[in-house]
């Protein structure tokens, strides 16, 4: 038996775990803290593997009863902070069980801190984990497991088991918004500070005085704390569009739409919308604290920016703009649940499963 815990079911992580409990039979157990979080534009997921979300207290001794479990072989923490994945991480050291450990931290943001905190937080993580595999997910992400001194890495990217549907809908969207011609940014995700949004609208707005008036036009999806100024912004400028929240089986329609995809975080750990948007050929610009960036964002996809510099941004997107329109080689999805079920053979044979879970 496997354990596995992580925050809650989302499109991306759902069909991967789905496809790993086909793969392992009824080997993997899933303990979720949270639920499916449709405040966050996750929408509806189809969960078919065996799950308990620990929201109550039967979920949360099955959690324990299955931690102390004969059968049980191996243990996955996506994140180390809780006590679910504390206990499940201290109960695996104990009884010296295999531990995966996958979380998307990345180095950029962690470089700009204190050494005094970061000593503290190497002395913490180590006496915590030891030396768990980590699994993990780009450069920036490694190097940051480096700089804590766990080494024992095995590389299982981030990537998108499927794009978000309502491509085809993209020339209808484009028609109904008026963008015919125009050169369209657009951000799609949550509105919150630490994405950047203010620089995005202080950017757009060099950007509009210096290129030809109706040239461009900005298209914002998502909901959050900032939703009221930027619906406020929208209102005032006819070149910017707000259109809410969009359900993953319609936002590939702003991607596909849009010519540029800005993702300017002063806060990001990975951004697995950098990836849903190279998934339609949506060139980028990103800051540099996003931890796709290293990996993702090249002279064939995009740019780069500084955060928290509307300055740099608006250069990028100026530069972007210049080249006119045109296309970033796409990048594939590929459900990693594959090489996750082979690597998890690796780490310890698997024994006679164990009775199956309620599904949540």
């Amino acid at each position: 038996m496997i354990i596995y815990i992580l925050e809650c079911p989302t499109p991306h992580h759902t069909p991967t775990l789905n496809r790993l409990h086909r793969t392992l039979s009824e080997d993997v157990r899933v303990f979720y803290l949270f639920g499916p979080d449709k405040t966050r534009g996750w929408g509806d997921v189809a969960i078919e593997h065996q799950c308990e979300v620990l929201d109550n207290p039967r979920a949360w001794l099955a959690l324990s009863r299955m931690l102390l479990a004969p059968g049980l072989r191996v243990v996955c923490v996506f994140g180390y902070r809780g006590t679910a994945r504390i206990m499940a991480i201290l109960l695996a050291r104990l009884r010296r069980l295999p531990l995966v450990l996958r979380a998307a931290a990345n180095v950029h943001l962690e470089l700009p801190r204190s050494p005094a905190r970061r000593l503290a937080k190497r002395w913490y993580l180590r006496t915590l984990l030891g030396q768990p595999e980590v699994w993990t997910i780009g450069s920036a992400n490694a190097a940051y497991w480096k700089s804590f001194g766990l080494h024992r890495h095995h590389l299982i990217p981030y990537s998108l088991p499927r794009l978000p549907d309502g491509a085809a809908d993209a020339p209808a969207l484009r028609e109904r918004l008026g963008l015919q011609g125009r050169f369209v940014f657009a951000f799609v995700g949550r509105l919150d500070p630490v994405k950047g949004l203010d620089d995005l609208l202080t950017a757009y707005d060099t950007v509009r005085t210096r290129t030809p008036t109706g040239a461009t036009a900005l298209v914002i999806t998502g909901q959050g704390p900032l939703e009221p100024e930027i619906r406020r912004y929208a209102q005032r400028h006819d070149d910017c569009h707000f259109l809410g929240s969009m359900p993953q089986h319609k936002v590939g329609s702003v991607y596909a739409a849009a010519d540029v995809f800005v993702l300017p975080s002063t806060y990001e750990q990975w951004g697995w919308v950098v990836n849903e948007a190279l998934g339609f050929g949506t060139r980028i610009i990103v800051s540099d604290v996003v931890g796709a960036a290293d990996d993702l964002c090249t002279d064939a996809t995009g740019r780069r920016c500084r955060p928290g510099d509307p300055a740099s941004l608006a250069e990028a997107m100026l530069a972007e703009f210049a080249m006119g329109p045109h296309r970033a080689p796409r990048l594939a999805p590929v459900n990693i649940a594959d090489s996750m079920a082979e690597r998890l053979r690796d780490l310890a044979p698997l024994r006679q499963p164990m009775p199956t879970l309620e599904k949540s």
